[in-house]
């Protein structure tokens, strides 16, 4: 009785490892799959700037991300301030070379904001509103300007050619989650 006591032992102890060895290969497996990138993104960044008798009368800071893969998105921001600040009425990034291409509105801040105008804006996989597709070519290629409206009658409208600055095309980010 006591070898089959001790066969019993040794066969659960077995069979105790084993369980954990294949949970322990399962757990490691799963977290690869959960940490795994399964998605590229993209990014490209510009920037205008109209400055006149030293004042900058306005300047713009855009930049606009997208990923794909398991994740779907496609993220506007923008940043634009000077001195044109409580005249102007209405903005739009618009492709320069071609005035039936992009055009994306830009609301104008509030009063009491410190810009003419900042935020963004997102288009998610599926949806067609804000239509984002091809911001990102017209900016990368540096076609993009921002069509700006004021209220000053001697200068109604102004277009701020917008230069890219930094870009990355498709890409796994290293920190996926």
């Amino acid at each position: 009785m006591v070898g089959t006591e001790t066969k019993s032992a040794g066969s659960n102890r077995r069979t105790i490892f084993a369980i954990l060895g294949l949970a322990g290969t399962l757990l490691a497996q799963g977290c690869a799959i959960l940490t795994a990138c399964t998605y590229e993104t993209r990014f490209v960044r510009a920037t205008g700037q109209l400055i006149e008798n030293g004042d900058t009368t306005v300047g713009a800071n855009v930049h606009i991300a997208a990923d794909r893969g398991s994740i779907e998105l496609k993220n506007l921001d923008w940043v634009i301030g000077g001195a044109l600040k409580g005249h102007v009425t209405s903005i739009a990034l618009v492709d320069a070379g071609n005035s039936s291409g992009v055009r994306v509105p830009i609301p104008v801040d509030s009063p009491s904001s410190p810009f003419i105008a900042a935020g963004n804006t997102a288009q998610r996989g599926g949806e067609t509103s804000p239509s984002l597709g091809g911001v990102y070519e017209v900016i990368a290629e540096n076609r993009a300007a921002l069509e700006i409206l004021t209220d000053i009658s001697s200068r109604p409208t102004i277009s701020l050619p917008l230069r890219r600055t930094e870009i990355q095309d498709w890409y796994r980010p290293r920190n996926c989650y």
